[in-house]
């Protein structure tokens, strides 16, 4: 298992695997890709809530 590609963000590091996607259908690459998304997004989300909220 290689590191196959690394994404930085502010709030964290996403690194993908060259295994990550071998001998997988195509639904279920799409299924691991959009979960990853979602993960991500509310990854933000959460950050941006936390950097509103007013300090008492």
């Amino acid at each position: 298992m290689a590191v196959a590609a690394t994404y930085h963000y502010a709030h964290g590091t996403v690194s993908v695997c060259d295994d990550a996607y071998r001998e997988i259908s195509l639904e279920e690459q799409k299924r691991r890709e959009e979960h990853m998304w979602r993960a991500a997004y509310e990854i933000v989300l959460d950050a941006q809530s936390k950097r509103k909220k007013p300090e008492k």
